[in-house]
């Protein structure tokens, strides 16, 4: 093809050179500049071709709909018409004012239950508008799948909101829907997932009730349910509530958690302030639904294990999830949180730093503690005393919810998940990361990944 390319560039200064006038010499740059573009434009294409037969060809062994890639790499779109979110993300507080301003003066609908049902009765329609098939993926990503749990009580809105932005058809998805929850929440999600083949709900649901053992063992159905799937062979497992958003692309966190190897993201910490939840023992109050002390005393964990305090969400390898549901050791742990309150801040925590369980995944530190530098799956801000403003948003249960203002900040966060946004407060905020989060997704092969600062937590001794 370079041989021809030069042969007609030759054949064409032959003809201008007959013409011999100098006015043509600005004709024959213009023609050679036109030519070469071409030239440049089949390779492009051809190359285009090539990649999106290979991942049409990848799909169709492993049964999914055909996937749409898109084409234009630098072309990023604008899914937010009303206000500027790239400013907003920039931090401009004049375009955040003036959003503030709309949100307050204008007439802003959220949607229902109901219209998430709707919309997925047709799935040709549902997978088209919501964007279910606008992104590149790479080989590297197809390797590399990854499993996510996510837990739903109220609002099918929300976690379809955050089922779009982390959906790849290679990965694997299980939605716990709490059990009690009103029928427009069941129907509207399980319309979802008869689009999405790649999408279940879990096999066991659990009448989920906050503090109590319930929240632990809807995420145990989902990583049973998970291990058991035997059409994708994931890496990893990332359990998630409706209300998280991520921060990075599907292709960022598989670059990290390669280099990762199997090591877990877990926060795991000795807390004596929190030896309260363990000492004594819990239950449900059947009137108020919530967990409540009964005032007796608590034996001692099974082992001689220590009691670790964490999150309930994290990253973690598929030895780990085999070890947490099969281990003998890991089991009796898992019975003895049964009457603990807030056991999904335990289990975790307490096999991970319990050393010598020998859970798999475990980076320790010269103390002997789980590395707290590669907690990296969720950012959360936290109600603190003192100067400074730390969320622009409101705060629910200690927790920031984030507004417009905290958007700058966490875009250039190191965690994969920020928690949490509400759709419906601020709602720009949310749609300003799914316009900032859907860009990077369309363009991430063209993006670097970072890794220095996950390296640099791997290897710190």
């Amino acid at each position: 093809m370079a041989n021809s390319t030069k042969m007609v560039l030759l054949s064409l200064r032959r003809v201008l050179f007959l013409f011999g006038a100098s006015g043509f010499k600005m004709i024959r740059r213009k023609f050679e500049r036109v030519l070469i573009i071409s030239f440049l434009l089949i390779i492009v294409i051809f190359t285009i071709k090539t990649n999106i037969g290979y991942i049409h060809k990848t799909y169709g062994k492993q049964h999914f709909y055909t996937q749409t890639v898109l084409i234009s790499q630098s072309v990023t779109e604008i899914l937010v018409h009303k206000v500027d979110c790239r400013r907003i993300i920039e931090g401009d507080e004049l375009e955040i004012a003036y959003a503030l301003d709309v949100l307050q003066n204008g007439d802003y609908n959220c949607s229902s239950n109901d219209d998430v049902r709707n919309n997925a009765q047709n799935c040709e329609l549902f997978l088209k508008n919501f964007n279910y098939n606008r992104f590149t993926i790479s080989k590297e990503e197809i390797d590399f799948p990854i499993a996510f749990s996510l837990l739903v009580h109220k609002d099918a809105v929300q976690i379809e909101i955050l089922l779009r932005a982390i959906y790849r058809p290679h990965n694997v998805y299980c939605i716990h829907i709490d059990r009690k929850s009103n029928s427009s929440l069941h129907d509207a999600i399980t319309a979802v997932t008869k689009c999405l083949p790649n999408v279940f709900i879990a096999s066991k649901l659990e009448d989920v009730i906050y503090a109590s053992y319930s929240r632990l063992q809807a995420d145990i159905n989902c990583m049973h349910d998970l291990f058991n799937y035997t059409d994708v062979k994931w890496k990893y497992v990332i359990n998630l509530p409706a209300q998280e958003y991520p921060l990075k692309t599907n292709l960022e966190m598989v670059k990290i958690l390669k280099l990762f190897n199997g090591t877990n993201s877990i926060e795991s910490v000795y807390d004596t302030t929190t030896h309260y939840r363990v000492n004594k023992t819990y239950k449900v109050n059947p009137k108020s639904l919530k967990v409540e002390s009964t005032k007796q005393r608590k034996p001692p964990p099974p082992h001689n294990m220590t009691v670790g305090k964490g999150s309930a969400y994290g990253a973690f390898s598929r030895r780990f999830v085999e070890f947490s549901l099969n281990d003998e050791r890991a089991q009796d742990l898992l019975k003895w949180t049964e009457d603990t309150y807030s056991p999904d801040e335990t289990f975790w925590a307490t096999l991970a730093i319990n050393k010598h369980l020998g859970t798999p995944g475990i980076q320790y530190n010269a103390l002997g503690f789980p590395d707290r530098r590669l907690w990296i799956t969720t950012s959360t801000t936290w109600q603190s005393p003192g100067p400074g403003v730390n969320c622009h948003g409101r705060y629910v249960r200690d927790i920031c919810v984030f507004g417009l203002g905290d958007l700058q900040k966490l875009v250039s966060e190191k965690e994969f998940f920020a928690n949490k946004f509400y759709h419906d407060y601020q709602p720009y905020a949310l749609k300003c990361m799914e316009e900032w989060i859907f860009n990077r997704s369309a363009t991430s092969n063209n993006l670097s990944t970072d890794l220095f600062y996950y390296r640099r937590a791997l290897n710190f001794t």
